[in-house]
This record gives structure tokens, sequence and C-alpha cells, in this order.
């Protein structure tokens, strides 16, 4: 019970930050990628490359992953700075 309390605490976070860094993403399908990854990326994938992470998601093929990670345009600085804000704010730091 604790777990599953736990387990839907950390989901409702991540859902927070996506939204968060979602903006960064000017069209839905990016911010779903990127949705998509980081959750393969947290998740209990064994090998954390494009076809298992995409297999995670519940994609047919790692393309599309590929594609937000190599062609897609977003800005990453402003993403990276949206995440330290973000840990700022939780940690207390300034």
């Amino acid at each position: 019970m604790l777990n599953d309390l736990l387990a839907e605490a950390w989901d409702q976070e991540l859902d927070e930050l996506l939204l968060r860094i979602g903006s960064r993403f000017g069209r839905v399908e990016p911010r779903r990628r990127m949705r998509d990854y980081a959750r393969g990326l947290l998740g209990p994938v064994g090998r954390k490359n494009s076809r298992q992470l995409a297999e995670y998601a519940g994609h047919t093929a790692p393309h599309r992953l590929q594609h937000l990670l190599a062609g897609a345009r977003w800005n990453a600085d402003q993403v990276r700075d949206d995440l330290q804000a973000y840990a700022a704010e939780r940690l207390g730091v300034l």
C-alpha cells in the first residue's frame, strides 16, 4: 500500500515536471515522445536504447524517439534551465 502511494506521488511529480518543460516543444507529437522517452529512461527497461524504450512506450518502431533526439526542433538549453529551476525549487536551493 505504501509503495503504491509513493509510486503514485512520484508519477504525479513526474507529470508536473513534464508539463513544465512541455512548453519547450512546439508541437504535441514531440511533447508526447519526450514524455515516453523520459518514462522509459526511468522505467524498468533493461537496456536504455531507442528500440527498448520505444517498445516500453508502446511504439512499433524506434524512429519517432530517434527523431526526437536527432531531428526534432526544441531548445535543449531551455529545457535544461527549466529542469535546473525545478530542482532548485524542490530542493530549496537558490
